[in-house]
């Protein structure tokens, strides 16, 4: 159906309408105004952060509203994407959300070189904000295990992909509390070090008058963070000397105000505490004045409140009850409504859900099985029906330090990387309120994603995805010219839900088919006929999908230490030999690093190997042959006829790809087909110029052939040109994780499995309990188990535990 620009407007307030095919809408200019505004976030929770060729990386993933951690259903569509050192898409899954919630994974090809990978996850609405709210974490993935080379042996000497070198250059930064140092108030001042890198540097240091004096002095944390307090001077100039490590650098400070005034905040679990100074000379203009003090959280109004300037320090006390948890600005606003002083600060909410997850015994044996007994319960002890994620991983892997908790609540927020996030919000670390609001007064509030939105112009160049959507045109069959008001019927009888949709082709001869969900491969087809039902057209399938541009985070990250790359590739030798694991890829697939040449294609990038291409330049000689698929058969080298079993047809070719028939991509007269059009191969031969067939590469080092044809004009003449049976993949079907059964004696090989298990969507029951059961494997060391959840009231939770296996 079509939808208008006045309904596209109220949908976009709620966008959460499903299942029915509709028309692509347009967005004006006025309706971008009349827009309102909403936020998605996406967080994975991945098993692991290192990992060897051959294995899989599973991951668990949660769609919430961008301004909370409720589970949203605004889109359908999540991209999830392996993305090289090299910032190429290496693999792209894309998973269904259900309600907010997906699974899926990646198997690592034995083509992948090592080094550290990015995995990003997106809806196509995210688009409309940058990188703002893009899922980025970093994977570590080892091929070049010397010690393990014979089973390595595609890329045991190929070197990994080498990391952006530091140029050395080293800085200091400050931030006054409440943005501005003022003379004659006492200040407090936060700084970070940083290198090229954006890692803090452990410094020492003393502010110094423009007469020489030392005023104070200061000491970073280890992670390069401090604060310090003075009184400057007015007109007064200060500049800091002092050393990273033993290394002397120097650097001004901020200019002093003349007047103005200054922001001082704290909190604790009932209040943020906030003190307003001014000095002298503004103190008197501000008398008896009314200041507002406004507090936002993710960019909306959480509380306002007036006080009058009736001395140079005020104090204000503000509730935290009801106030939403997280990051959030006080901002000081005088009587003119001008922004004076605003400070970052977190909101510590109370601990609204108690989230465990505790083994039936803390030491096991190797292979016995393992019970964890799952609870949730809410502030008054009730249940919390809670939708989790949990991986059981040995201890060999480094703990990435973050979770669901510390991603929505400061990661997603702060932009730049903040090591061990989890830290801020671990309630044994005594010190983790000081810490947070250390960071926030420097890392933070730079790059505070709410102030960077509010600054900008947000163009709405993207819509949420209530399902997959086909595009394409359709056009006369001879002439480049589209045609208006066809009807577009498509059937898939796969699909889940609703099989038959139908549309009109719009005034450019586009049509748009949205809301279609379907799983792995599935036959489709398309047809297009006039409102008299009278078949016509050439109808033809765009790309309706390009990914993004990669920006990624500088990065110091280089090789993981040899103890640990060495283990994880002995483990993998061993389950490769023994064909034991939660995955096995077998096949290495050798890249060559010669010159190559790219053919783009709808859905990947194909590269040259050094095949030559088969190219047949086709003349009266060839009309002999009863059509394009006998011509094929008999002239081309590797050609045979299809499988009988062949899922889609016995008619066309097909070329052997280890071992197995796989169909060539077409391409015709420039126009690649898609997918599987099988009409061509009945051409004559008198209706082909030429006929080129090339063999590529994908970028798993795949093979994959292409053939294309030159046709005439009257070969586009055929009658079935207006209909499209094809085969296309919709959303990805995730892997069930292997987890052994060892309750009675079976199998004597090693089970030297690092994920020892995986589950993507565990539910608590009507009591807010769940309990999973599995067996360890044969590796005696600490198991680590970490589990991430949201509540159906839209509480994060996240825990962690351990237990030995000896």
């Amino acid at each position: 159906m079509t939808i208008k620009n006045a309904l596209l407007v109220s949908l976009l307030v709620l966008y959460c309408f499903k299942g029915n095919a509709q028309q692509k809408p347009i967005i004006t200019e006025a309706d971008k105004k009349t827009v309102k505004l909403f936020f998605e976030k996406a967080y994975l929770q991945i098993d692991r952060t290192y990992y060897s060729t051959g294995e899989d990386i599973w991951f668990s993933a949660y769609l919430v509203n961008g301004k909370s951690t409720n589970l949203t259903s605004t889109s359908n569509n999540l991209y999830v994407e392996l993305i090289s050192p090299k910032s190429t898409i290496v693999d792209q899954k894309l998973i269904r959300l259900n309600g907010g919630l997906g699974k899926g994974d990646f198997k690592l090809k034995d083509s992948i070189a090592s080094g550290w990978y990015n995995i990003r996850a997106y809806t196509n609405w995210m688009r409309n904000f940058g990188s703002d709210f893009v899922f980025q974490k970093s994977i570590y993935i080892s091929n070049n295990i010397v010690e393990n080379a014979s089973y390595f042996t595609r890329t045991a000497n190929k070197k990994a992909d080498v990391p952006v070198s530091s140029n050395g250059k080293k800085s200091i930064a400050f931030f006054p509390e409440g943005g501005s140092l003022v003379a004659g108030v006492n200040s407090l001042i936060a700084f970070k070090t940083n290198d090229d890198f954006g890692n803090g540097l452990k410094a020492t240091g003393s502010v110094i008058s423009s007469k020489g004096d030392t005023i104070t002095t200061f000491q970073s944390t280890d992670a390069g963070m401090g604060i310090f307090a003075f009184s400057p001077v007015a007109n007064e100039k200060y500049w800091v000397e002092g050393f990273f490590g033993k290394e002397k650098f120097t650097a001004q400070m901020p200019d002093v105000l003349a007047k103005g005034l200054t922001l001082h905040v704290t909190t604790d679990s009932l209040n943020i505490k906030a003190s307003i100074s001014a000095n002298e000379s503004s103190f008197k203009e501000l008398l008896g004045k009314s200041l507002t003090i406004i507090v936002k959280h993710a960019g909306d109004i959480v509380y306002s409140g007036t006080v009058q300037m009736s001395k140079s320090t005020i104090s204000v006390s503000i509730p935290t009850l009801n106030l939403p948890n997280g990051i959030a600005v006080v901002t000081v606003i005088d009587d003119k409504g001008r922004p004076n002083c605003d400070r970052l600060t977190f909101i510590h909410g109370e601990n609204k859900v108690s989230f465990t997850v505790t083994p039936n015994k803390v030491a096991y044996k190797p292979r016995e099985k393992v019970v964890l007994n799952i609870k949730a319960k809410n502030l008054f002890g009730q249940p919390a029906k809670t939708s989790i994620s949990l991986a059981a991983v040995d201890d060999l892997i480094p703990d990435d330090g973050s979770n669901i908790v510390s991603y929505f609540l400061l990661q997603s927020e702060v932009k730049g990387e903040i090591k061990d996030a989890d830290q801020y919000f671990d309630l044994n670390n005594s010190s983790r309120l000081k810490q947070l609001d250390l960071l926030l007064l420097t890392q933070g509030w730079r790059d505070y994603v709410w102030r960077k939105l509010a600054d900008s112009a947000i163009n709405i160049s993207y819509l949420p995805e209530p399902g997959i959507g086909i595009k394409g045109t359709v056009r006369e069959k001879l002439a480049n010219k589209p045609m208006p008001n066809m009807n577009i019927t498509l059937f898939g009888s796969g699909f889940t839900g609703d099989k038959l949709f139908t549309t009109k082709t719009d005034a450019d001869g586009h049509y748009f088919l949205d809301g279609l969900n379907w799983i792995g491969n599935q036959a489709i087809k398309i047809s297009s006929q006039d409102d008299k039902g009278k078949k016509g057209g050439w109808l033809q399938i765009d790309s309706a999908y390009k990914a993004p541009a990669i920006s990624l985070r500088k990065s110091d990250k280089t090789d993981i230490p040899i103890a640990l790359n060495l283990e994880i590739g002995k483990r993998m030798a061993y389950n490769r030999a023994y064909k034991f694991g939660d995955s096995i890829t077998l096949g290495d697939v050798e890249i060559a690093a010669a010159k190559k040449q790219t053919l783009v294609l709808f859905n990947e990038t194909l590269t040259t190997f050094g095949y030559a291409d088969q190219v047949f330049n086709v003349t009266a000689a060839d009309y002999s042959y009863k059509g394009l698929e006998h011509f094929l058969l008999t002239k081309a080298k590797g050609a045979q006829n299809v499988d009988a079993m062949d899922s889609i047809s016995n008619e066309g070719i097909a070329f052997l790809v280890n071992g197995k028939p796989v169909r060539p991509r077409i391409i015709i007269n420039n126009r690649e087909d898609l997918f599987e059009r099988l009409d061509f191969y009945s051409l004559t031969m008198d209706q082909i110029n030429k006929i080129v067939i090339k063999h590529l590469i994908n970028n798993f080092g795949a093979d994959v052939y292409v053939i294309s044809l030159d046709l005439k004009d009257e070969a586009l003449r055929g009658p079935n040109l207006n209909l499209l049976n094809i085969n296309l993949n919709g959303y990805y079907a995730a892997q069930t994780f292997y987890s052994p059964n060892y309750s009675s004696p079976g199998s004597t090989k090693k089970d030297a499995r690092t994920t020892i298990f995986w589950s993507p969507l565990i539910k608590t029951n009507e009591n807010g309990e769940a309990t999973v059961t599995f067996y360890n494997g044969d590796n005696k060391r600490n198991i680590i188990i970490k589990a991430d959840g949201i509540t159906d009231s839209g509480n994060a939770v996240s825990a962690k535990t351990a237990f030995k296996v000896q």
